[in-house]
């Protein structure tokens, strides 16, 4: 891994892939308004609500995982808590 991608937050966006974007497109929409403005101190990933890694990890809502154990499933809590883990872990 390089150094600039071990330098950000690791961020994780669990959705139903396999459902209609219907059904999620309105919450990620919101996440990423909260990401945008730290976007440059931020690695994300879309993933699928569906996987065995969702399952791993107990979710069974749409939601965002920080760092692997961090988990908001509204995005008013993320942009309430966003600044704070950014800060955490020195990148603001």
């Amino acid at each position: 891994m390089n150094e600039e991608k071990m330098d950000k937050l690791r961020v994780d966006i669990y959705i139903p892939l396999d459902a209609c974007a219907c059904e999620w497109d309105k919450f990620i929409n919101r996440v990423f308004v909260e990401l945008t403005p730290y976007i440059k101190h931020i690695e994300y990933d879309t993933k699928n609500l569906n996987s065995e890694e969702a399952k791993q990890l107990n979710l069974h809502n749409k939601c965002v995982v920080v760092d692997g154990e961090k988990k908001f499933s509204s995005s008013f809590s993320l942009k309430k808590e966003l600044p704070k883990l950014l800060k955490a872990k020195g990148l603001l």
